[in-house]
C-alpha cells in the first residue's frame, strides 16, 4: 500500500511522535533501505506538483458549487419582511421538524443545571469517558480524514476529585459508560471509589466500591450470542484484512471485535472496510450481531448491545430505592454511540408514567457465567435489603415532583440530546461547579 515504508504518526500525539523519531534515528541501514524501496515507485509517480494540482482542482470544484447555490436569490419578501430564498423555504414536514429541532437545541445553561442539582433530592449522573470527561484533541488540519486523538485516556486530577465529591453524596449516583475495555476504563477512572463503571459500550459493568472493598466486581449482560463462536469465525477474516492494510489493527473488548483503519491510507482503508463488512455479513448470518461503522473503525457487536442498556438499568435501580423519585438526571456524551444513552433517558421518563409498557432487560451473569444479582449502582447487601427489580418496579405510588433531565452532547451537531457544550473542558467546568469547587 502507499506509504508502507513510512513511520506514521499523529502529530497531536506527542508520545507517539517522540517514539517514531527515536525509531527513525536508531534504525539500521538495511531497514532504511528496505523502507525506501517499498515507497520509491509511489513517491516517484506522485510528485508534489501533481498533488498541488489535485488540491487546486478540488478548490475550484468547491467554489463552483458555492457560487451556483447563490444564483437563485429572490427579491420577494413575506408579510413580516423576511426575504424568501431557498434557505427560508420549508418544503416538507420533515424540514419543518428539523428547523424546530434546531431552534430547541441550545447551549447548556450551567447555572440552571447547578441550581436544579442543588434543589433535587435524588440525582443520577451518567457520563461518557473519552471525549467527555477525557479531552479529545482536534483533528490535524492537514490530514485527509477526520481522525480524532485523545489525551491518552488521562482524566485530569481536578475532574476526578470533583467526581469523588459527587460520588460521596449518598443521594447522587454517578456512572461512567465507555466503549473501551474493562482494563482501560478501570485504569483511567477506577480510582474514584464511589463511581460506577461500564465498559464495552455497557456490555459489562462494575458497581461502585464500598467500604472494605478494594477490587471491583465486574458483571455482564447475557446478550444472547455465543461470543466465542463469533470470535472463531471473525478473527481469521479480520486478521486477513489487517495483514493487507498497513496501519490497521484489531481492537477487542468483552463483547465487540473492532477493526481500526484510521491510520491507513484513507481511500484504501475505506475500500477495505466496505469489503470486510460484506464478508463478515455472509460469515455471521447465523448469529444475532450487527456491524457498527464509525470514524475509522468497523465493529462487530451483539445486535441488542448499546449504551442505552446500562443507562436504563442504572436509572431504574436508583428510582426503585428509597422513598423519593429520581428528580435530577444529567447524561453527557460526544459521539454516535452515546445517542442511545440520550434516548434511554427519554424512555425511562416515559416508563415512569406508563409502567405497563416497560421493556425487560437481558439477564446478568458473573465472570463464571452464573446468573448474578443485577445490581448496578450498589452493593449486593444493599440490593437484598431493598429487593428491587429492574423491569417491573420503576414506578411507585409517590407524590410526583418535577424532574430535571438534561441530555447533552459534546459539540454542536445533529443529536437526540436537547443541549450541547463546546468540548470536554465545559464538562470539567460543570462537574467542578456541581461539586462546589472554586472555578474562578
Amino acid at each position: 500500500t502507499p506509504g508502507a515504508g513510512a513511520l506514521r504518526v499523529n502529530p497531536f500525539d506527542v508520545q507517539m511522535t517522540v517514539t517514531s523519531i527515536d525509531k527513525a534515528l536508531t534504525m539500521t541501514e538495511d531497514e532504511k533501505e528496505a523502507r525506501r524501496i517499498r515507497d520509491e515507485s509511489f513517491v516517484s509517480s506522485c510528485t508534489s506538483s501533481k498533488w498541488t494540482n489535485l488540491v487546486l482542482d478540488d478548490l475550484h470544484d468547491a467554489t463552483a458549487v458555492t457560487d451556483g447555490a447563490s444564483d437563485n436569490d429572490s427579491d420577494d419578501t413575506s408579510i413580516m419582511g423576511t426575504k424568501y430564498d431557498n434557505k427560508n423555504l420549508i418544503a416538507s414536514t420533515a424540514a419543518y421538524l428539523a428547523q424546530e429541532c434546531e431552534i430547541g437545541f441550545s447551549h447548556l445553561d450551567m447555572s440552571a443545571v447547578a441550581n436544579a442539582y442543588k434543589s433535587s433530592k435524588k440525582r443520577v449522573l451518567i457520563l461518557d469517558l473519552n471525549g467527555t470527561i477525557v479531552f479529545k484533541e482536534p483533528a490535524g488540519k492537514y490530514l485527509k480524514r477526520d481522525v480524532l486523538g485523545s489525551s491518552g485516556m488521562i482524566v485530569e486530577k481536578e475532574v476526578s476529585d470533583a467526581l469523588a465529591v459527587l460520588c460521596s453524596d449518598p443521594y447522587t449516583a454517578v456512572f461512567v459508560v465507555s466503549g473501551d475495555s474493562q482494563e482501560n476504563v478501570e485504569k483511567a477512572i477506577g480510582n474514584v471509589r464511589g463511581l460506577g463503571l461500564a465498559a464495552s459500550n455497557g456490555a459489562c459493568f462494575a458497581p461502585p466500591l464500598r467500604t472494605g472493598e478494594w477490587k471491583r466486581t465486574w458483571k455482564f449482560f447475557d446478550l444472547g450470542v455465543n461470543w466465542e463462536e463469533v470470535k472463531k469465525i471473525t478473527m481469521p477474516i479480520v486478521a486477513k484484512y489487517t495483514a493487507r492494510s498497513n496501519g490497521s489493527f484489531i481492537k477487542l473488548t468483552h463483547s465487540s471485535i473492532g477493526w481500526s483503519y484510521y491510520s491507513c491510507d484513507p481511500e484504501w482503508g475505506s475500500l477495505q472496510a466496505s469489503h470486510l463488512v460484506l464478508e463478515l455479513d455472509q460469515a455471521l448470518r447465523a448469529f444475532d450481531v450487527r456491524f457498527v461503522m464509525i470514524k475509522g473503525i468497523v465493529e462487530v457487536v451483539p445486535r441488542i448491545l448499546n449504551k442505552g442498556l446500562i443507562v436504563k438499568n442504572v436509572l431504574r435501580e436508583v428510582q426503585s430505592t428509597g422513598d423519593d423519585d429520581v428528580d435530577f438526571i444529567l447524561c453527557m456524551g460526544d459521539d454516535i454511540q452515546d445517542e442511545k444513552m440520550f434516548t434511554s433517558v427519554f424512555s425511562f421518563l416515559a416508563e415512569l408514567h406508563d409502567p405497563e409498557h416497560t421493556s425487560h432487560s437481558p439477564p446478568v451473569i458473573d465472570h463464571n457465567g452464573s446468573t448474578a444479582i443485577p445490581n448496578v449502582s450498589m452493593s449486593e447487601e444493599s440490593h437484598h435489603k431493598i429487593s428491587i427489580s429492574f423491569s417491573n418496579d420503576v414506578s411507585k405510588n409517590r407524590s410526583k415532583s418535577p424532574i430535571h433531565a438534561y441530555t447533552t452532547t459534546i459539540g454542536k451537531k445533529d443529536s437526540h440530546a436537547f443541549t450541547y457544550v463546546d468540548d470536554a473542558r465545559d464538562v470539567a467546568t460543570l462537574l467542578k461547579k456541581l461539586a462546589n469547587f472554586d472555578i474562578s
